[in-house]
């Protein structure tokens, strides 16, 4: 039995995602960049339509979010409707999250 001192003892917490019952669509693509689980993501049209992240300034065109994480290349698969816990969401560095919310309610997203 190994014993750790208090100040190296961590505790995960679970996340909660999905906030209520609104049905769920999936979809897939390919990864245009590194995805980080949970993330809005965009179709990049000046990379032959690959899901990349939300990035600042980008925000209204989000389309869904991320439903695991996936590298660059790699299938992504992406929810296109659903209810979902803001706090949950993996935004980009500067990322405004009441941009996001915005459009990713007029696909059927919504954030708690």
């Amino acid at each position: 039995i190994v014993r750790l001192p208090p100040s190296r003892i961590f505790l995960a917490a679970p996340k909660n995602f999905f906030a209520g019952d609104f049905p769920t669509v999936p979809e897939t693509g390919t990864a245009g960049a590194d995805i980080k689980e949970y993330a809005p993501v965009m179709v990049d049209t000046a990379s032959d339509n690959k899901i990349i992240p939300v990035a600042k300034g980008s925000e209204a065109s989000a389309i869904g979010i991320s439903a695991a994480a996936a590298g660059n290349g790699e299938p992504v698969t992406y929810y296109m409707t659903g209810e979902f816990f803001a706090d949950a969401l993996a935004l980009e560095a500067g990322a405004d999250l009441a941009k996001i919310k915005e459009a990713l309610r007029k696909v059927s997203i919504f954030l708690r």
